[in-house]
This record gives structure tokens, sequence and C-alpha cells, in this order.
């Protein structure tokens, strides 16, 4: 197995945070991270989807919804080659009006080996979904805000 977490400490509140990643169905339209993705139905446990990501540009990986847990984070597993990757999300509120995001991701099988090469490349990735996901909850709450 390999390993890489992310922490970082965002602006914003958990139930817009938790609101923007739940649409999985429209993580492309903010996440640089992704170039395409599909979610059908309600987020909950068994719930799949897919993403085209940029590191692993023009290829499909699926995922399924391993555990939900409402505005604290959700896991994900996505079969890999030989094995299998599980990410999970948290969310912890940080006093008023900040959130501390983690991202770990968990490789399993033989690609944990080659995994390790995208180390860098992954983490800047992260990084960069972090940001957008600052400003993709920020926009939303101003929106509901403005309808409300």
């Amino acid at each position: 197995m390999y390993m890489l977490s992310d922490t970082v400490t965002i602006d914003g509140d958990v139930a817009s945070i938790w609101d923007t990643m739940t649409d999985a169905a429209n993580w492309a339209t903010w996440d640089p991270h992704f170039l395409s993705c599909g979610f059908e139905g309600p987020f909950e446990v068994g719930g799949t989807g897919w993403t085209v990501n940029r590191i692993v540009s023009g290829k499909a990986s699926h995922f399924t919804l391993l555990k939900v847990d409402k505005e604290r984070g959700f896991t994900t597993r996505s079969p890999i080659p030989f094995g299998q990757m599980l990410i999970i999300n948290k969310y912890e509120p940080e006093g008023e009006g900040r959130v501390r995001v983690t991202r770990t991701s968990e490789v399993y099988g033989p690609f944990a080996l080659i995994f390790r090469y995208f180390r860098k490349q992954y983490r800047h990735d992260v990084q960069l979904t972090f940001a957008a996901l600052e400003q993709e909850a920020a926009r939303r709450a101003a929106q509901a805000r403005s309808a409300g």
C-alpha cells in the first residue's frame, strides 16, 4: 500500500463545501484536476460515477462511494490495474468561516510502486483542487444568498 495525504484550511462553511463536493456530476466544471466526469443517482453509499483526470488523461476511472458521512466526509474506491485506490475526503470546521479539508489517497496492489512516480504531480493537482473548491463553494454560497 502507498498513501498520500494533504490538508489545507480554506475559507468557507462546511455546508457549502459539502454541497459542492457532493455534486459529483459537476466536478469537472470547477475542479482543474478533471477533464470530464459523471455521476448517476443520489450521493450515497453504493453510488457510482466516473472521472477522466489530467494525470492519466483520456482514460475514464470509475468509482464507488464506500462511505458517506454528511458534511464530514466521504470515501471512494476505484479499481486500478491489479489493485484499488481509496480516496478519503474529510471536512472539519476550524472556527468561524474556516474548514480544514483533507484528502488521503491509498493505493493498493502492484500499481502502488508506480504511483510514487506520480506523487509530485498528484500533490500539485490536489492543491489546485483545494483552491478551486474554496472558490466554487464561495460562489455557490453567494448564489444561494442572492436567491434566498
